[in-house]
C-alpha cells in the first residue's frame, strides 16, 4: 500500500469516526465517553473505527436505536 492509498483509508476511518462521536453524542452520550474513539488504518489498507470500551448504558442505548431502525426498514407487506 502506498502512501496515497494509506491517506485515502485514513480519511475514510476519520470520517467514520466523526459520524459516529456525533451520533453517540446526540444520543446523550457526553464527550468523555466518546473522547477515546479513534481511526485506525490496517495492514491491508481497510479503514476501521475503534471503538475501544463503551460504557454498558451508551450500548444498550446504541443497541435501541440500532434495533428500531432496523425495524423500519423491515418490509411490513
Amino acid at each position: 500500500m502506498d502512501m496515497q492509498e494509506w491517506r485515502g483509508a485514513w480519511d475514510r476511518a476519520q470520517d467514520a469516526t466523526d459520524a459516529l462521536t456525533a451520533a453517540l453524542s446526540d444520543m446523550g452520550a457526553g464527550q468523555t465517553r466518546v473522547s477515546h474513539l479513534r481511526p485506525v488504518v490496517s495492514r491491508r489498507g481497510t479503514a476501521w473505527v475503534d471503538v475501544g470500551q463503551l460504557p454498558a448504558t451508551v450500548a444498550e442505548r446504541l443497541a435501541e436505536i440500532i434495533r428500531v431502525g432496523s425495524l423500519d426498514t423491515i418490509d411490513r407487506s
